[in-house]
């Protein structure tokens, strides 16, 4: 009684597991997904990811994408995607920076605000989730 995840970026597959929970940020609320869950397609926002296996949490941060579930499949399709233990803390703080100083500047067109938006909540999921790490 297992479900097969699969956690996939543009660059790579991140994760191929047989897993027995996965808890996910939904943009609509966070997901828990157990064995025989209703199909689900939904929108990921930026924030932690996590499965369970063996009684084991495995923790990474998605920056946004899909989440699809069908018969004991949860495929995750993020725009980026790292184990916690892999994210650089002070990267991540430049990062915040960043994007706060682009937001800041006057004069951006709806993409460009969008764009940096996104920017400032990675960073900010990155850092929410390395307090402890």
């Amino acid at each position: 009684m297992k479900l097969n995840l699969s956690v996939v970026t543009p660059e790579k597959q991140l994760v191929a597991e047989e897993v027995d929970q996965v808890n996910a940020p939904g943009t609509e609320g966070d997901l828990g997904i157990l064995f025989d869950h209703a199909p689900i397609l939904t929108n990921l926002r930026p924030g932690q990811l996590s499965y369970e296996k063996d009684g084991e949490t495995v923790v990474m941060v998605v920056s946004g994408g899909y989440l699809e579930v069908t018969d004991n499949r949860v495929t995750v399709l993020a725009e980026t995607g790292e184990f916690l233990s892999e994210i650089d803390r002070a990267r991540a703080e430049k990062a915040h920076a960043h994007a706060e100083e682009l937001l800041s500047k006057p004069g951006l067109s709806e993409e460009e605000f969008i764009e940096a938006q996104k920017k400032l909540f990675r960073a900010i999921a990155r850092l929410e989730n390395t307090e402890n790490n």
